[in-house]
């Protein structure tokens, strides 16, 4: 009886050793059945400019535009929906909060562009914030992939792709309006901010005294040209490097040398301009341009890459002539 009594014992506590590890393993089970995984950060679109190389700005819807909604935020969540939308140049896309503390912030992934952003454009870089109920609207003007994200919850994957097609111009030239003035050694500047070419500095003659100390902005949707009413800080207006850069995500036109008419040295120094203001700095000179050290070097080449300013070589103000026998043999 006693060896019944302990066999029974033993089949008792197997049998609930064996109950307890089933239920533990179906616990776990039903665990990982129920887990969501999580999002995968987006890996970075490549952003496409147009075929100038200029980024996008808030274009002019077309005859035939339609609007595209996205939510930002539906139900707490950390997604735009749809993440991706396809349109046509001419388009405009509407985002709308049903959460607070989120942007739309164009750019590769956790990177500001300052090509859009909510709520109006400005300020891309500083990742502004917007609450339920806000509305923000782009409508893009050029075809090309766009890429976007939110300032605040980038890195838990909350990004977006606008695909922009179509929008091919017509080949060819055609005329636009006369300058203001007849102008020699200007810049032009594309300003994509908002969206006018500016001219900067330059000279109406070959003549001392000549130098043009204003800006002339051409707007697009007008097809005019209006002289600013800032004046430039010298006379040092012709041959410069001038190109956009932003600073703190409010872009500015940079300005680097130059000469005036007649002179035979030139400056080094930078100035910078608000076209949103209308107003002119110049740097301190531990900021003046290295390339004229001397005070005879005038700019070359330039170009704008990853928001620095790239001169490439440049040239003597010099009062020089030359004269080339080219049809006499060496020697």
């Amino acid at each position: 009886m006693k060896k019944l009594s302990t066999a029974g014992r033993f089949i008792f506590w197997l049998a609930i050793i064996f109950t307890i590890t089933f239920l533990v393993r179906a616990e776990s089970g039903d665990r990982r059945a129920s887990t969501h995984p999580q999002k995968e950060l987006a890996v970075a679109p490549i952003t496409i400019f147009d075929e100038n190389g200029q980024p996008d700005v808030n274009g002019v819807p077309s005859a035939t535009s339609t609007i595209v909604d996205v939510t930002v935020a539906p139900g707490g969540s950390f997604v735009f929906d749809p993440s991706t939308v396809n349109i046509s140049v001419g388009d405009t896309v509407r985002w709308t909060w049903a959460g607070s503390g989120h942007s739309v912030t164009s750019g590769p992934p956790c990177q500001a562009d300052s090509q859009y952003c909510s709520p109006n454009d400005m300020n891309c870089a500083s990742g502004i914030l917007s609450n339920t109920g806000t509305i923000y609207t782009h409508t893009f003007g050029r075809s090309g992939t766009y890429s976007y994200f939110c300032a605040s919850h980038c890195f838990f994957g909350m990004t977006g792709t606008v695909n922009v097609s179509g929008g091919c111009a017509p080949s060819g030239w055609s005329a636009g309006p006369n300058l203001p003035t007849v102008l020699v050694r200007a810049v032009g500047v594309w300003f994509p901010a908002d969206g006018n070419f500016y001219s900067m500095g330059g000279r109406t003659a070959d003549t001392v005294g000549s130098d043009f100390q204003h800006v002339l902005r051409y707007t697009p949707s007008s097809n005019s040209w209006t002289q600013t009413g800032v004046t430039l800080p010298d006379n040092q207006m012709n041959n410069m490097a001038c190109g956009v850069l932003a600073v703190s995500g409010t872009p500015y036109i940079y300005c680097v040398g130059g000469s005036a008419a007649g002179q035979t040295t030139a400056t080094a120094r930078v100035f910078f301009y608000n076209p949103a203001t209308d107003a002119v700095t110049t740097l301190t000179a531990g900021d003046n341009w290295p390339g004229d050290a001397a005070g005879t070097i005038l700019p070359g080449g330039f170009t704008i890459y990853n928001n620095k300013l790239y001169i490439l070589g440049g040239f003597k103000a010099t009062p020089s002539m030359w004269a080339g026998h080219l049809i006499t043999p060496v020697g």
